[in-house]
Formats: structure tokens, sequence, C-alpha cells
């Protein structure tokens, strides 16, 4: 799988986030949650940040509603609430969906779709408390806030998004080092299937031995292209519609974590990516340990999103 040598200039957005997760694109603003920061944050194209939300229990994956509602994670609680932005801090969130009752894990990341029909990953295990790795699912919350299993036995599933055809749903299983799709029939998800093995792309002996090939954030551009963040890979990876890479962004010495596409044509791509700061054996100690910091960087790319509210 060759990839095209293209160089991208990098340059940073925004910085003062500790892990700043779920990157969305709306109406001229970039909106980030900090997970260890515990803040959701509204960006401007100039980089200043606002805080809109104050989230005790850590947020993570966002999404907006048909009607421009913005709806955020609390990861811990495993609540999803509505985002009331006439209110003030701190008294701006309303429950929207109860979630408690059936992850065994955290809310990860999550993606709406046109009809307002929410996928929740629930990653499975309790990894700040120490529990092992475990398999989780992908729960879907309908408009109705009805609440079932999509689809279980996923390996930490984490970003998540529906293909422009709007047929398709496709995740990452970080830990298993794995890109997956599904097929979405009448709400459901049948027909999963692999997209694409990270272990043949990163299939060195050192690259397989530091688990190169893990994935967290993704996002997809018109074309079908997925951008994939490849953890601790320090890249974003850009792969086509038959899972052939086609472009890579090094970001040196970053775990890269989220991306997503937006700006005035749709063609910048935002990336989260955060350095670590002391000696730590993994990313988990280190976000407990709150010693690590989160950039906003941002490049420009030939393929823009595809919706009509970049």
């Amino acid at each position: 799988m060759a990839s095209q040598q293209k160089e991208y200039k990098v340059e940073t957005l925004a910085n003062g986030l500790f892990h700043g997760k779920s990157t969305r694109w709306r109406a001229g603003k970039l909106y980030v949650s900090d997970m260890i920061g515990k803040r959701v944050y509204a960006i401007d194209a100039a980089g200043n940040k606002t805080v809109i939300a104050e989230q005790p229990h850590k947020p993570n994956g966002m999404g907006f509603l048909p009607n421009g509602d913005l709806i955020l994670s609390s990861m811990h609680e495993n609540k999803l609430y509505r985002y009331l932005p006439d209110a003030p801090v701190g008294n701006n969130l309303e429950l929207y969906a109860d979630l408690s009752n059936l992850f065994t894990g955290y809310i990860g990341d999550m993606v709406i779709d046109d009809n307002g029909r929410i996928y929740v990953d629930d990653v499975g295990a309790r990894v700040f408390e120490g529990e092992g790795l475990k398999p989780g699912r992908i729960v879907v919350v309908e408009p109705d806030r009805r609440i079932s299993v999509g689809l279980e036995d996923c390996h930490f599933p984490n970003g998540i998004a529906i293909t422009p055809d709007k047929k398709r749903i496709v995740f990452a299983e970080t830990f298993i080092e794995q890109l997956s799709t599904v097929d979405i029939v009448d709400g459901q998800l049948v027909n999963r299937r692999v997209l694409l093995d990270m272990t043949k792309v990163f299939a060195s002996e050192e690259e397989r031995a530091q688990k190169r090939g893990c994935v967290e954030g993704i996002t997809i551009d018109a074309e079908g292209g997925i951008w994939l963040s490849v953890l601790h890979a320090e890249q974003y990876m850009r792969i086509d519609s038959e899972g052939n890479v086609t472009d890579r962004i090094h970001v040196p010495g970053h775990k890269v974590v989220a991306c997503t596409l937006g700006g005035e044509d749709g063609k910048t791509l935002f990336m989260s990516a955060s350095k670590i700061k002391g000696n730590h054996k993994n990313i988990f100690e280190a976000l407990v340990a709150r010693d690590i910091e989160a950039t906003i960087f941002t490049t420009r790319v030939a393929v823009g999103r595809d919706d009509e509210n970049p």
C-alpha cells in the first residue's frame, strides 16, 4: 500500500488543552472535548477558545442533531446531554439519554445520522480504573430516545463515521489495530467486516512491537476517503474507499488523537494531537496523571467534506 509523497504545511491553531477528543466543525467553529480538562471548547478560525460546557465526568464523543442541537457525552456517567447555548456555563446541559444501565465501559466517540439516530461507542472496559481491555459495543439511541445494542463484540470501538452515501458506518477498533465497517439497513447494523488491517500497513517488527497501527479518531471526505488518527505512529493517514493509503501527515512527538474536516470550503483538516510530558508506560497512565498536553493543528487537503453545513 504505497502512499503518495505529498508535503503538508502543518500550522498550530490552538493549544492549552490536555487531551482533545471528538473534533467537530460547524458554522465557522471547531468544537472539541478536552477529556482530561473536563471542558468542551468552541474554537474560532483565529484560534480563540471559548469554554461552552464544564463536564466533571469527562466529555468525549459529540455530534449535531439534524436541527443543529449539539449532543455531548459524559464519559464516566455514560450519559448524553443536549447543550443549551442560551444558558450560562454550569447550567447549560440537559439530560438527553442515560446509557449507564447498558454500558460496561465508557462512552467513546459517536456519530449522528440525518434522522437524528445516534450511534455511540461503549469501549467495553473502565480502563481509567485499571480494568483490563475487553470487548465493547456500538449502542443506538433512536430519535424517540429508545436505546438498543446495535453491534456487539467491538474491540475498544473508537473513531466512528458514516460514509457519504449514508449506507455504511466505519469505526476504529483501536487496540486490535483494525478498521471495520458495517452496513446500515433501516437503522440496524448488519454485515460487519474488516475494512483495513492496520498491522499490514505497519508491518515491521519494530512497528508491531510498538502497536503503531492503533487508530483513534477518524473523518470521511466527499470521495469516501478516510482520514485516520494513527495514535502511536505520530501521523494522520488517508485511505481511499478501497483501503489504499494515499496520504500521510506527520506530527512528530505527538500521540495523534482526533481529526475532522471543515473551514470555509471544507478542505481544512483539523487535527488534535497530544504530547506526553513525563515518563509513563502507556497513554492511560499519562492521562490519569494529567501529564499530557494537546495542540490543535491544521493543514489544507485536496478533498473536502461532503455536507451542506461546513
